[in-house]
């Protein structure tokens, strides 16, 4: 059973491939499409929630004008504006939640919240941008990412600060916590993986859970292992989604309110999709290993199957690819199944436990 849909006006303009309108979800409670000139997501979903004194958001969209303005223009069509904004609650640090979050709270003195161990990912001091270039490039190496992708990687990694300001949060969240918000019952909901301190919100007065990037309707949030990203992500991603399900099934009726997309029901049958996906994808590379021992991460990435063909792909979607790879083959090493020789780039091949 895949997810059901109840956003359908915005289901529809994801169809159109233009933006779904501002929607009032309940009362109190708004949904505000801020574009992100990234393809194909198009758009990130802010949250608006009403309390006496103002507003909190839920994510805060792309560091540019552009998404300022329809984040401004969407408050006023719910009856308020930038000023309004009182709390700033992360689900992610990727620049389409986190990055106009520093300039919100020049501008309204919001207070931002995150986890603690998505607060240990923000570049807070000057000069970590090199740092992070050359763990990059390591990361290429090991991985046997080509050199010209290796030059684009660090490039990349150089330019990120322009997309969000790595501003340290006012407020940490702690799993299970319930969050200081007038009018609302709303908890944080650890779901690393995607990042490491990934939060998803509940209220199950209201029977809504913002699921961010964790749970997606359609689309297969990208589980990568970079520096920032630990070699269990994937571990951990299985793990949230099994808790995220449990969440569910405690709650009636639950709906799901993603970052992207549209609103949905079934978050446990959708976890669940999600799950035997990642297995099927590490049957998929047991395979390719079988066929072809000794190959590089790049090289299985390469070989695996993807929405497009591998040809047609840009440096953003090679270097998401092969963060894929890599998690897959670290949960495999996990599970005893595969393992590589001694070296500055890794070699896969099977153990003997994966060839029984």
């Amino acid at each position: 059973m895949a997810a059901e849909v109840i956003g359908h006006k915005q289901k529809q303009a994801w169809l159109d491939k233009v933006l779904p309108p501002v929607e009032e979800v309940q009362p109190g409670l708004w949904s505000i499409p801020v574009e992100i000139p990234i393809r194909p997501l198009r758009y990130v979903l802010v949250y608006v929630l009403e309390r006496p004194d103002g507003v909190a958001i839920i994510d805060a969209g792309w560091n540019d004008q552009k998404s300022y303005d329809a984040l401004e223009a969407g408050l006023r069509q719910g009856g308020y504006a930038i000023s309004d904004i009182k709390d700033v609650l992360i689900t992610h640090v990727h620049p389409d939640h986190f990055g106009l979050a520093k300039r919100l709270r020049e501008e309204t003195g919001a207070r931002i919240a995150l986890h603690r161990a998505e607060a240990k990912t923000l570049m807070v001091e000057q000069g970590q941008e090199v740092q992070w270039q050359m763990e990059a490039d390591a990361h290429g190496v090991q991985h046997g990412l080509p050199e010209a992708d290796r030059a684009l990687m660090q490039r990349e990694v150089g330019e990120f600060r322009r997309f969000v300001d790595h501003s340290p949060p006012d407020v940490l969240i702690e799993d299970g916590e319930r969050l200081d918000l007038p009018g609302w019952q709303l908890d944080g909901v650890w779901t690393p993986g995607h990042t490491p301190g990934h939060m998803c919100f509940v209220d199950a007065e209201r029977k809504v859970m913002f699921t961010g990037d964790h749970v997606l309707p359609r689309i297969t949030p990208n589980i990568s292992v970079h520096s920032n990203n630990p070699p269990d992500s994937l571990a951990r991603y299985l793990n949230s989604l099994t808790k995220v399900a449990k969440v569910a099934d405690a709650i009636a009726d639950l709906q799901g309110l993603p970052g992207h997309e549209y609103r949905y029901a079934g978050i446990r049958a959708r976890a669940e999709e999600l799950i035997a996906h990642h297995e099927e994808r590490l049957s998929e590379l047991l395979d390719v290993l079988r066929d072809q021992p000794g190959l590089t991460a790049f090289e299985i990435s390469q070989r695996l199957t993807w929405a497009r063909d591998w040809s047609t792909f840009q440096f953003p979607e090679r270097r998401s690819a092969l963060g894929e790879a890599v998690s897959h083959i670290e949960l495999l090493q996990q599970r005893g199944l595969v393992r590589t020789a001694p070296g500055e780039t890794n070699h896969w091949s099977l153990t003997e436990a994966a060839v029984r």
